[in-house]
């Protein structure tokens, strides 16, 4: 058994994640969410851009951080889903093909709060320093993600594409090309009032509907690896890290 951090846009992916890790590993761990907090109102909100800060403020004293918590954590989990490089511009800021007057200088995550930041920014999507491809917006966000950690040794990130519910239609559908499908939550689950015989109650995302999803993404797991190359990534690290004992 594990104990281990998760760093994640919010508690529905947590929610998958944890019963995903369980079925890699073969075993029941401990979880200490870390991000975000609960009420989803803490330090840094909830959403990737949540995660971008947590990374950029707590790299310094990640290893400290992860020793203070008791059991002290084996290893970290930090996801942020692949749409972010698909859509959000501020994600490229610092992509060798932009050019921006302000770079380096300006905080991205502060870019695109008013709409005249928005207007001025001059990155074009899709980035031209990336494939359009799941290989593309993994790359490229683990890279984003790694510029802060540095060291990532004891560090699984994971890079859902489009996002963790990509993971579900594969696991229920068996849907070839999945991860390219945008929005599957909108697009697909949440497109009628029930998927697979359960009801979902608007657009929302809930923690009791993604609970109900976990067994079948677990039970067809092996199917899901197959489908998606996001999913095979995870799997390999994360047992890589539970292997390697990590810390």
């Amino acid at each position: 058994m594990k104990h281990i951090g998760i760093v994640c846009e919010g508690p529905t992916d947590y929610i998958i994640l944890k019963g995903v890790i369980d079925q890699i590993t073969g075993e029941e761990n401990k979880y200490v969410l870390l991000q975000p907090e609960n009420d989803l109102s803490g330090k840094y909100g909830n959403g990737w851009k949540g995660v971008w800060k947590w990374c950029h403020d707590n790299a310094p004293i990640r290893r400290e951080l992860m020793q203070d918590i008791q059991p002290a954590l084996d290893f970290l989990v930090i996801q942020m889903d692949g749409d972010v490089s698909r859509k959000e511009k501020s994600s490229h800021c610092w992509c060798k093909a932009t050019e921006c007057i302000h770079k380096g200088d300006w905080n991205p995550l502060e870019c695109d709060l008013t709409p005249e930041g928005r207007a001025a920014c001059p990155i074009v999507l899709p980035c031209p320093g990336h494939n359009i491809s799941v290989a593309g917006y993994m790359s490229h966000l683990k890279g984003l993600l790694a510029t802060w950690l540095k060291d990532t040794s004891d560090t699984c990130i994971v890079i859902p594409c489009d996002s963790t519910e990509a993971w579900i239609v594969a696991a229920y559908d068996q849907t070839d090309g999945v991860e390219m499908i945008e929005a599957p939550w909108e697009h697909i689950i949440a497109h009628r009032k029930c998927y697979h015989n359960i009801r979902i109650p608007g657009q929302k995302k809930r923690v009791r509907i993604f609970e109900q999803f976990v067994p079948t993404v677990c039970e067809n797991w092996s199917k899901v690896t197959k489908l998606c190359q996001s999913a095979r990534d995870f799997e390999e690290s994360i047992l890589t890290l539970t292997e390697s004992g990590a810390v």
